[in-house]
């Protein structure tokens, strides 16, 4: 962890008195003697004048150099909250015994090896900050599992005697104070994630660490050793954590690998994804290098695929590039449809799709839920009737060939690479035979909907989902596909209302939702003889 001298000093001093606070704590449930509890209380606004100091120096750190890496400077708050929320746990394990009429029950071995656990604990703090490695910082972590061990042994022992019907208030009081000690073991364990964090560069937990070094073994890579850090690469809605994996030693953009954490379906579906890419069309998914999994929980480490996604494409407003880049996707999907069409049809069912993500739409947008209306001879349906009615319309529609698509065709899991003129997909957990409209209507819309509010940058979004739209519509006359316009229009409408769960700014949001009503009126009142003419009108792309 990196020192800074004019955070140290006071957190040292923190950590001092800390010691003298459990010290003195420790004492108390020995003896039972009051003064030893007092004077614990009274260390209480030693720490919280460092406490306050570490919290000062921090935030001027901040406000001064605002643009720079203040990665340290965040994990010096982050200690310097864990401590001091380990102090009130100690304060409040000494007011609850301070009610307690029978103090024998807490001279007890097992409440004395748990205080000397923490005792351990906090004399490694100092040291783990000034290591060059997260051993010190492991077996912090690690204290936390002998301290529950400690504390579930004398709950054990207060219930059989409170099956004897004695002391029972007593019990329960000295219950809640070993509960407390518990949870000192776990504000220890935030501290040592906290400096293996910033030894790695990025927040961590100890299972996530673990998860990491087994999957680096297979690269022969050592956290430690080869002296390694990671880095979040971006943000997902899945609950995963995906971060970076490089050389210390090295620049920043050496990335080694990348390594995913989560939900053991999830990434268990993600590695069969990328499995049947590499089958079905080689260089166009990443390698895997590791799998592990623990409980529910799973880690891939998987190739570093370089590139940009196309919402960094669109934000630089490189023209030539955004162009090539669009140019070089719609060549490879066209080779990997025509390489992995089967002959059979496989409906979307956009529409219930849609339906199975009302709630959660409305959960975020409550004013989209409103009853159909009628002013004169004018009606407005509801929503619920629009999906209703144009799943009627959508029973009648199907692609002529299923191909394999992504799945989760957004612009942040699609990469160009400029230098070899290539394409790569990312995030492949929802990869499967389906209709090739799905992949680009959640492509256009997954544009709409990037927070961009500079008119060039907007004027790019309208651009690329018209190429996308034309682009499929040139692919459906090939393949002899008559109802691609119907189709994008309820897979965009399918886009446009479920995205909304995911856009806070209300403006943008309420544009989606009547962009996508528009679809499904027009479709609802058109006729079956007016189907093949019917086109999706390119206005919508616009703001």
């Amino acid at each position: 962890m990196k020192i800074i001298p004019e955070l140290h000093d006071p957190l040292r001093f923190l950590i001092i008195e800390l010691q003298k606070q459990l010290k003195l704590v420790s004492k108390y449930f020995q003896t039972g003697e009051i003064h030893h509890g007092d004077n614990s209380l009274k260390r209480v606004d030693y720490i919280d004048n460092y406490h306050l100091t570490i919290l000062n120096r921090c935030s001027e750190m901040l406000q001064c150099n605002p643009q720079n890496d203040n990665s340290s400077v965040q994990s010096y708050l982050q200690l310097n909250q864990a401590l001091k929320d380990l102090s009130r746990k100690f304060q409040t394990a000494v007011f609850q015994s301070q009610k307690l009429k029978a103090k024998s029950l807490l001279k007890k071995k097992k409440i004395s090896l748990a205080m000397h656990e923490l005792a351990t604990g906090i004399e490694l703090i100092e040291p783990a900050i000034e290591s060059e490695s997260s051993t010190l910082a492991i077996d912090i972590c690690r204290l936390k599992i002998r301290i529950d061990k400690h504390c579930q042994s004398q709950w054990d022992k207060y219930k059989k005697h409170l099956k004897t019907g004695q002391q029972t208030d007593s019990l329960l009081e000295a219950s809640l104070i070993v509960r407390d000690i518990s949870d000192m073991g776990e504000s220890l364990l935030r501290i040592g994630e906290g400096i293996m964090s910033a030894n790695l560069g990025q927040m961590i937990q100890i299972d996530q660490y673990q998860s990491l070094e087994t999957s680096l073994s297979a690269l022969n890579l050592d956290l430690q050793q080869d002296n390694l850090s990671i880095h979040r690469m971006g943000e997902t809605k899945s609950g995963c954590t995906i971060s970076g994996v490089r050389s210390a030693l090295e620049s920043e953009g050496d990335i080694l690998a990348i390594f995913k954490e989560g939900a053991k379906t999830k990434l268990k579906d993600e590695k069969a994804g990328i499995e049947s890419w590499h089958a079905k069309y080689p260089g166009v998914a990443p390698k895997v290098y590791s799998y592990h999994k623990s409980g529910d929980k799973a880690a891939l480490l998987f190739e570093y695929l370089t590139g940009q996604t196309f919402d960094k494409l669109l934000f630089e407003k490189d023209r030539k590039l955004l162009k090539s880049a669009l140019n070089r996707l719609f060549e490879t999907l066209e080779d990997i449809w025509q390489s992995t069409q089967i002959d059979k049809r496989i409906p979307a069912n956009f529409m219930a799709q849609t339906k199975k993500r009302m709630n959660d739409i409305y959960s975020v947008h409550p004013d989209f839920q409103v009853k159909g209306v009628q002013i004169g001879d004018l009606k407005t349906a509801s929503l619920e009737t629009l999906v209703n009615e144009a799943i009627k319309i959508e029973e009648q529609l199907s692609v002529p060939k299923a191909v394999y698509i992504h799945g989760d065709f957004n612009v942040d899991n699609i990469l160009y690479d400029p230098l070899e003129d290539s394409i790569s997909f990312i995030d492949l957990h929802r990869s499967d035979y389906f209709d090739y409209v799905q992949d680009l209507s959640v492509f256009m819309v997954s544009n709409y909907r990037l927070p961009a509010q500079d008119d060039g940058i907007r004027k790019l979004i309208a651009q690329t989902m018209a190429a996308v739209y034309d682009f499929g519509s040139s692919y459906a006359k090939s393949v002899n596909d008559d109802s691609y316009h119907l189709r994008m229009s309820l897979g965009l409408s399918r886009s446009f209302l479920t995205s909304t769960r995911f856009v806070l700014n209300q403006t943008q949001a309420k544009s989606m939702h009547v962009k996508a009503r528009y679809l499904l009126e027009s479709i609802i009142q058109l006729k079956p003889d007016f189907f093949s003419n019917y086109r999706v009108p390119k206005e919508l792309f616009n703001d």
